[in-house]
């Protein structure tokens, strides 16, 4: 065995720097929610979470929620008549 070792390691903390990085959460949501995020998800081509990750910053990001609501209403009230 020998006996030095030559470990080049980086702490953790390092590679993020300048990096927003995501936390990992839990969420207990309604099984019709989460089929409609992959439904959505899949004709968009995107990861279902990062298209609840968008819709929550357009709603955090929105001067108006309640337009915002209104418009989502209006897009699935659309698709169901259309």
């Amino acid at each position: 065995m020998k006996k030095e070792f030559n470990f080049k390691a980086k702490r953790v903390g390092d590679r993020f720097k300048g990096k927003e990085v995501k936390v990992s959460v839990t969420a207990r949501l309604d099984p019709q929610v989460v089929s409609w995020l992959r439904h959505e998800s899949e004709r968009k081509g995107i990861p279902y979470q990062t298209l609840m990750n968008s819709i929550l910053t357009e709603s955090m990001n929105s001067n108006d929620q309640e337009a915002t609501i209104r418009r989502i209403v209006r897009e699935e009230l659309g698709k169901k008549t259309g």
